[in-house]
């Protein structure tokens, strides 16, 4: 890609789509039907902010099972060309690394986790190609400006959706688990929403090692809940 947009349409990502050795091994996830159901269940990605891309990288990615029974789908994004240049030679430093290692199928090798881009998506593919709705997994996905996580957090309280929760769980949420909290950054291909949404959690319940709670996505422009869902977060 050499011209800079919004958005990256499906067939575009699955033009820079490239598939782990082990992968096509296994002849996985390489014929019409499958490539058709990429093709149906893919979500565009939308820039974040002001951001524009000039181009990504993508890999169906094998899941360290043999036979495999899933994929994993990595695309990494990019915002300017010394990103995407840099996103390409990893990328290669990567492959060169798998097909050094890759002399025996009972050995493990390694996958593309972990590149460097301005965003980097992660999603679960089955053995027909449905994709899961991609998650953002950068890091800076939880850095929310203050007055934005404030903002957030004020739609939800004052939101329907929140007041049949709060009627929902009356007398059932323990007191010491806290307010409503603005966590993340969600993006439209997640969200199947048009704009980015900032997720607030609203935990229920907390022990030693697992918390469950409902989330609400916001829509930060129109400022209204857009989607709710719930969550499920493993403690140490």
């Amino acid at each position: 890609m050499t011209k800079a947009t919004r958005i990256l349409e499906v067939d575009q990502l699955l033009a820079a789509v490239q598939r782990h050795p082990r992968l096509v091994h296994q002849e996985l996830l390489a014929g019409a039907e499958a490539q058709a159901r990429l093709r149906a269940t893919l979500r565009p990605l939308v820039a974040f902010g002001q951001a524009t891309y000039v181009g990504c990288l993508a890999v169906l990615d094998w899941d360290h099972r043999l036979p495999s029974q899933q994929a994993v789908l990595r695309l990494y994004a990019y915002y300017s060309p010394d990103a995407l240049e840099a996103g390409a030679r990893a990328f290669a430093d990567r492959s060169a690394e798998i097909a050094e290692r890759d002399l025996h199928p009972e050995f493990d090798i390694p996958d593309y986790t972990g590149l460097g881009a301005d965003e980097v998506y992660e999603g679960e593919v089955d053995g027909q190609g449905k994709v899961a709705p991609m998650r953002l997994v950068s890091g800076w996905r939880r850095e929310i400006e203050p007055r934005q996580a404030r903002t957030a957090v004020r739609v939800v309280r004052q939101s329907e959706q929140f007041q049949r929760l709060l009627t929902a769980t009356k007398g059932q949420r323990p007191n010491h688990l806290g307010e409503l909290e603005a966590v993340a950054w969600t993006p439209p291909c997640e969200a199947e929403s048009p704009r980015w949404t900032i997720d607030v959690w609203y935990l229920l319940q907390l022990d030693h090692t697992l918390g469950r709670g409902h989330s609400f996505l916001v829509d930060p422009e129109q400022q209204q809940v857009v989607a709710e869902r719930e969550f499920v977060v493993r403690g140490g």
